[in-house]
Order: C-alpha cells, then sequence, then structure tokens
C-alpha cells in the first residue's frame, strides 16, 4: 500500500490538540462507554461492582490513561491498544473495537452512537 492509501485508511494525523480534544468528547458523550472498559480492564483488586465512574485522564497513539472511581477509591488504570494508532480513523477503530468488547463482555447493548 502506498502512503497516501495509508493516510486515507488511517485518517488525519494525531496531534496533542487533537488528542485533547478526542479526549474531552469520550468523557462529556461516551462515559457508559469508558466505564464499560474500565470494568472489564481494571485490575483484579477492583471488582468490577465497584467501579462506579471512568474518565480519561490521558490519551495517545499508544493507548489510554483512565481515572477509576468507586467505594471512595480512585486509581489509575492504564489501557493499552494493541497496536498505536497511526491517525483519526485508526483511534477511532481502536477505540470502537475496545468498547464493543467490553459492553459484550458485560452483556451491555452494543453503543448506538457511533460518533
Amino acid at each position: 500500500m502506498n502512503s497516501e492509501t495509508m493516510r486515507k485508511r488511517d485518517g488525519a494525523p494525531l496531534t496533542d490538540k487533537l488528542l485533547t480534544a478526542i479526549a474531552r468528547h469520550l468523557n462529556q458523550d461516551h462515559l457508559e462507554d469508558l466505564l464499560a472498559c474500565a470494568k472489564t480492564l481494571a485490575p483484579k483488586d477492583w471488582a468490577e461492582d465497584l467501579i462506579e465512574q471512568a474518565s480519561i485522564a490521558k490519551l495517545d497513539p499508544a493507548g489510554m490513561e483512565l481515572e477509576i472511581t468507586g467505594s471512595s477509591q480512585r486509581q489509575s488504570l492504564r489501557i493499552d491498544f494493541p497496536e498505536p494508532a497511526k491517525g483519526v480513523l485508526s483511534l477511532k477503530r481502536c477505540l470502537g473495537t475496545l468498547i464493543t468488547e467490553s459492553r459484550a463482555q458485560l452483556g451491555w447493548a452494543a453503543a448506538t452512537d457511533d460518533s
């Protein structure tokens, strides 16, 4: 595949400003999706039913750091993507897969908002 085709497939390059905007969007509009990720990927000492909230503290091409809270506890949780995102579209695919798998593992309905 040539570099132009790869850019189209991966989307616009990920800048710090863009990653911050994406994290803000996820924290505002996709809290339930982030909660699903936290519940399925949290360390074993965090029982799934104790996790009440999750938000993105940091997003980068290789993964995200969630701030999870519950039962008067707070902890950071790093989630690495299977491979670093090379652009906006590849990041959206990584996040979409992670969210879909997490929701399915919990038996939650699939997210209906694909933005």
